[in-house]
């Protein structure tokens, strides 16, 4: 369905011509209200990242979500009409275990928040099965520009060789985690449609991932691409030419950049120094880097885990102290990492969602996207690039979800990828556009037509 207004005005001088206005651009909003929570776009407008509008904000955002899922539940489908009926139910389980322990209904916000949130998944889907896809190169241009933005206004230190050796990285992992998606959707755009603008922007996504240094987001972006590959190989993509026209600019283009500078940053021994000891980071997760920290974390909990496999500790385990230590900065004693109740702040989606609610929490969160996921990309048809990098983002999230737990901005982007993976039969097919209304003899000294006479006028042309 495609939403445009018509204006017509008829004149016996001028040809009847209609204009249209199309405000596609408006299906933008609800996805980008969502992803403007990541950090990168919330700076603009609040420079204090614990300013209280937004978590004002956020409940806003909850509400338009419950509000979209209520209007557009018959676009759901059965099948997520039955996983948002289990998320619910799962929500009025964890009330009654509130109430029944402490006599209030909601008694740590913090813990409802994570079935919380997934309602944004329900309603991104079902507007977008109501409305039809965005217009995902406009999408895609406003996450690169603000995110480029944001570097340049707000971190311009954080793009000088000085700060690539500190460590200075300017950008979260959640941000850079969100510049994967507009260097897939370039990468598939430039291999349907060609253009060496394409080219340079994916190309200007993956060096700036790895500028940024999030090793995580390096793990991401390399099963991502692999994936993509995939598809590509095996026709999924629609419109994808791996001729030697695509493919040779790929190869020639990163050598020119080498071979009039890049070799020179290349050569830098505290450069190759910094990368051997990124990549072995990589390599040895569990005892180098950030990696052995959140093995610490991980080894700490595991108990609880074990004891509580099923359904979790859910409200108990926000009253658990917070078991992670640390050695203090004088290097006297352990001290703790964070404040009791203030959650545990567990730097993975998974063991965060074990630790709370178990095995049952995970399969609540993941079982469904798997299956719609999974069986699109095993169906024969091939997927639009669109959709194919929305895909492909979607997966590699779950390799970044070892090392983060999930940002508010990805429910959107899943509710987003999985309406576009759904059944395309099931689509709402777009409004055909009307053909050119037929031409009139101009009429010199014919009367001012009145509105009958116009209406009468545009019916026939109709026909």
């Amino acid at each position: 369905m495609s939403m445009t207004f018509k204006y017509q005005y008829l004149s016996p001088l001028t040809p009847s011509t209609p204009m249209r206005l199309n405000i596609r651009f408006l299906y933008l909003l609800p996805v980008l209200a969502l992803v403007f929570t990541d950090r990168a776009f919330t700076e603009f407008a609040f420079p204090d990242e614990d300013s209280p509008l937004l978590a004002s904000y956020g409940l806003l955002l909850l509400g338009g979500s419950c509000g979209i899922v209520a209007l557009c539940y018959r676009y759901l489908g059965p099948l997520m009409q039955r996983w948002l009926l289990v998320v619910v139910a799962a929500l009025g389980v964890l009330a009654l275990e509130s109430y029944a322990g402490w006599q209030t209904w909601m008694v740590y916000p913090h813990v409802f928040a994570k079935f919380l949130v997934m309602i944004h998944v329900f309603a991104i889907y079902a507007f977008h099965r109501r409305f039809g896809p965005p217009p995902f190169g406009l999408l895609m241009s406003l996450l690169l520009l603000g995110l480029l933005a944001n570097l340049a206004i707000y971190h311009p230190d954080a793009l000088s060789l000085s700060a690539f050796l500190d460590n200075e990285r300017g950008f979260a992992s959640t941000s850079a985690m969100l510049l994967l998606l507009p260097t897939l959707y370039y990468f598939n755009q430039y291999l349907t449609r060609g253009g060496l603008l394409r080219l340079l922007t994916f190309f200007m996504g993956a060096a700036l991932i790895i500028f940024l240094q999030h090793r995580s987001v390096w793990v991401a972006m390399g099963a991502a691409l692999v994936l993509n590959a995939v598809l590509l190989l095996l026709g999924r993509v629609e419109g994808a030419r791996l001729s030697s026209a695509r493919l040779l600019p790929m190869v020639l283009l990163p050598l020119f950049v080498l071979v009039s500078g890049g070799l020179v940053a290349l050569s830098d021994p505290h450069v190759v120094k910094k990368l051997e000891a990124s990549l072995n980071d990589i390599a040895h997760p569990n005892t180098r880097g950030t990696g052995s920290w959140r093995m610490k974390q991980f080894e700490v909990y595991q108990p609880y885990l074990a004891e509580y496999p099923v359904a979790g500790m859910r409200l108990k385990g926000f009253e658990l102290p917070v078991q992670f230590y640390t050695l203090a900065a004088n290097g006297g004693g352990d001290e703790q990492v964070w404040t009791d109740g203030t959650g545990h702040h567990f730097h993975s989606f998974y063991v965060d969602r074990l630790f709370y609610f178990g095995g049952l929490g995970v399969l609540l969160t993941l079982l469904v996207p798997l299956l719609v996921l999974g069986r699109r990309l095993l169906s024969r048809a091939p997927l639009p690039p669109a959709s194919a990098a929305l895909a492909v983002f979607t997966l590699s999230s779950l390799v970044y979800s070892i090392s983060y737990d999930w940002p508010l901005y990805f429910f959107g982007l899943l509710g987003l990828s999985l309406a576009t993976a759904a059944d395309p039969g099931r689509v709402p097919a777009p409004a055909a556009a009307a053909p050119p209304p037929h031409r009139q003899p101009l009429q010199h000294f014919g009367p001012f037509p009145t509105p009958r006479h116009a209406n009468a006028a545009a019916a026939a042309a109709r026909r």
